[in-house]
């Protein structure tokens, strides 16, 4: 071991103290407040990189019916209707338009803004799982930071989309739930099993997290008795109920039914265009590994290391309900052509992943301090090349995207109830109809008309 100067003993003695945690200490907000240096960078970062790739508009085709469905508090047509991201975003347009007369045509910003301020805070609360799960305030910010230079991450943190938001809410209902695991208190148990059920409402992917309910506890040392099958029956109860009975509510109305099955009939004829099969295993692994290049690089040898160190650890199962997680995407269409789904499992696969780069790194060189400083290093150096090469790539996709900003003009030569063969372009129509400029109807790509 590297003897320390006696004028860095104190400052080092200090470090030490914080880069280890009980799990009582953990739970301390005091304990939390004094290791701003450790998760401060890191959210930073995204905030910084977020605002550096905003998007120019409002960004992905979704991010357009969001924004429509947010401006009249009704949830979206797709899925289980991500109600609780259209809800919230109505809530804030509504206080908006009541204090400072915000406008439809404005609200894009308001809802865009609310995601750009998630982001920081996602990966606050990914480096709070880190920290509980590895003990160590070095291993949380490593992990913090492949959850923070995550190329999904950055990009989607400036859209109006449920990606960032999905994040930070499965981030904290595992760690509501973990801590209920770890101090045997079952309301933070049931809590988390809540939030993670809301969290569907959010984004359904949030749901691919369900195993983590069932094995925790067992791997956390609760015994298997009575007591605590109850505690996790309830809580799949629970999540169940949170998870669908929202969807359930909206569903019962007629209008919104008949979009629904609109929406499922189309997606069933885009599934039979993108049939699952090996060859899809291709892009899966391509954007896999794009979500989080030194996450699914070093997962492998983590997960063994782990494994034959200290056996099953919530941290290991963790990353294996992260990989759950992400190997279920493998099964919808969508993975061969849209690579922001990857984003989901990150969280849970980030803290193995950073733990076992800082104590590998520790053990090579003999020093704590040198071996965090060498991790986040090489990290960053990652994140750098990344960039370079996605920069020219989501430049391009940005300009394509905002070609919605400025359609209006376009529709504005045509009288105001034209009916529209838009092609790529319906949801652009769809989105000035509905904030107001026109009566606009489209001809979409796929479907008839009128009634989808």
């Amino acid at each position: 071991m590297n003897a320390v100067p006696a004028s860095e003993a104190p400052a080092a003695a200090r470090l030490a103290a914080a880069s280890r945690l009980t799990t009582d200490s953990a739970f301390s907000g005091k304990s939390f407040l004094r290791s701003y240096p450790f998760w401060l960078p890191p959210a930073l970062v995204a905030l910084f990189l977020t605002l550096v790739y905003l998007n120019p508009f409002i960004g992905d085709w979704d991010g357009l019916d969001y924004t429509v469905f947010s401006l009249r508090g009704e949830p979206s047509s797709m899925a289980l209707g991500r109600s609780l991201f259209t809800l919230f975003n109505h809530g804030l347009y509504a206080l908006a338009h009541a204090l400072f007369g915000v406008r439809p045509a404005q609200a894009y910003l308001l809802f865009k803004y609310a995601v750009v301020v998630q982001t920081p805070l996602a990966v606050i609360v990914c480096w709070i799982l880190a920290r509980d799960l590895a003990g160590s305030v070095r291993s949380a910010t490593i992990a913090a930071l492949l959850v923070a230079l995550s190329p999904m991450l950055v990009i989607y943190g400036g859209q109006i989309m449920t990606d960032v938001p999905s994040v930070l809410f499965s981030a904290t209902a595992l760690v509501v739930h973990l801590r209920g695991v770890q101090s045997r208190r079952v309301w933070l148990i049931l809590g988390g099993a809540a939030l993670l059920g809301l969290g569907v409402n959010l984004r359904e992917t949030v749901g691919l997290f369900l195993p983590w309910l069932v094995i925790a506890p067992f791997v956390g040392g609760w015994k298997l008795d009575r007591r605590t099958i109850a505690v996790v029956g309830l809580s799949l109860i629970v999540f169940f109920l949170f998870a669908f009975g929202i969807f359930a509510i909206w569903f019962s109305n007629p209008a919104y039914r008949e979009n629904w099955h609109v929406w499922f009939s189309l997606m069933q004829s885009e599934s039979s265009r993108h049939p699952v099969g090996i060859a899809n295993l291709r892009p899966f692994f391509i954007y896999f590994f794009l979500a989080a290049p030194l996450v699914f690089v070093a997962l492998p040898i983590a997960a063994w290391k782990e494994w034959r160190k200290r056996g099953l650890t919530l941290s290991l199962t963790a990353a294996a309900v992260g990989l759950f997680a992400t190997a279920m995407l493998f099964f919808n269409y969508s993975t061969t052509i849209n690579w922001r789904y990857f984003l989901t499992g990150v969280p849970a696969l980030a803290p193995l992943v950073g733990d076992y780069f800082v104590r590998s790194q520790t053990e090579r060189l003999g020093s704590e301090r040198r071996g965090f400083v060498t991790a986040v290093v090489g990290v960053a150096l990652v994140a750098g090349l990344m960039g370079l090469l996605i920069r020219p790539a989501s430049s391009a996709y940005f300009n394509h995207l905002a070609l919605a900003k400025t359609y209006d003009a376009r529709l504005n030569l045509m009288p105001r109830n034209a009916v529209v063969i838009a092609g790529s372009e319906t949801v652009a129509v769809n989105y000035w109809r509905g904030i107001g400029a026109g009566e606009w109807d489209t001809i979409g790509i796929g479907s008839g008309w009128p009634q989808g």
